[in-house]
């Protein structure tokens, strides 16, 4: 039975905090590390599910998604990549019905899956759309949404139905709007508590964007210092938090209350290897050492990790 100490919240790391979380249940957060098996995992994406304490994390390598007990650091295989025709796990999010969205990176796929790791379904974005390579998604009270880091798309599908419904190309923009380069560009993205606004990071430029769900309209957030290197996302309240990966280090940014402008903090996170995405337990984040710029070379540091951050 897990013990109970810190209240972790069973929202995804890029998805803002709710009026609802002082009714979730405590559960501890054991330890500083957890070890993630396998020589070629290469981690990305993070899910905590509230319900049982456990979080998920996905292997860009090979797809495979493992589940974590955030307790006692007992890891099982969740779903294999190989048979669920799924060669690469990028971002993912837990929804409130507990199914996980899974981000397919570079094969161009969204799938979602159940609690027990049964495929519900799947897309192929590159068939349907014409996508480059789906990064990191958000859900609000209506809708879950994907970034496309390399084609200028957002796409999204219903989250309420019990049957998950068709998925749709939802914004197309321009350079004009929100410029693209070579490399990443459109990563995390979090949805505001007001539910007007989606806010997305762009990777190799450093800047923030907003964009009004009701017209679709797009604009850069002010900043007094860009976020380059941004990765996941986490929002809680008027602070996001940015997990800038080349940096090592996560960086809050404290906006004003029309998420027009904001602050850049000092950085935090001493145990982190090219961190990718983040998830909030308590006081601390869950947070995915990726070491994808390793990958190439293949030489990570092993084990793979994700670590426990205290939030200052």
């Amino acid at each position: 039975m897990k013990k109970l100490l810190f209240a972790l919240f069973l929202i995804s790391g890029t998805f803002a905090c709710s009026d609802d979380d002082n009714d979730m249940d405590d559960i501890e957060v054991e330890q500083e590390t957890y070890a993630i098996p396998g020589d070629t995992f290469y981690p990305e994406g993070i899910a905590f599910h509230q319900k049982s304490g456990d979080f998920f994390t996905g292997s860009t390598t090979n797809g495979d998604i493992v589940r974590v007990d955030a307790e006692d650091g007992d890891v099982t295989l969740f779903a294999s990549g190989s048979q669920q025709n799924r060669a690469a796990a990028t971002g993912m999010k837990i929804d409130p019905k507990d199914r996980l969205w899974v981000c397919g990176g570079a094969s161009n796929t969204i799938q979602v899956l159940d609690i027990r790791g049964m495929l519900i379904k799947s897309w192929n974005t590159s068939t349907l759309f014409g996508s480059g390579f789906i990064n990191d998604c958000v859900y609000d009270n209506t809708h879950i949404y994907f970034t496309d880091s390399n084609v200028q798309k957002i796409y999204r599908t219903n989250v309420t139905l019990d049957a998950p419904d068709e998925m749709e190309e939802w914004l197309t923009f321009t350079n004009s709007e929100i410029p693209y380069a070579t490399g990443i560009n459109a990563n995390g993205i979090v949805n505001t508590p007001d539910n007007k606004y989606l806010i997305m990071v762009v990777s190799n430029s450093g800047k923030l964007y907003r964009i009004d769900k009701a017209s679709k309209a797009i604009q850069e957030i002010a900043l007094d210092a860009p976020v380059t290197a941004g990765d996941g996302l986490y929002l809680n309240g008027n602070v996001l938090y940015v997990s800038r990966n080349a940096t090592n280090q996560i960086f809050p940014v404290t906006l004003n209350n029309e998420y027009t402008q904001g602050t850049l903090g000092a950085g935090f996170g001493t145990n982190l290897l090219f961190n990718t995405t983040l998830d909030k337990a308590g006081n601390y984040f869950l947070v995915v050492n990726g070491q994808l710029n390793r990958r190439v070379t293949n030489n990570p540091v092993l084990p793979f990790t994700v670590s426990r951050v205290a939030i200052p």
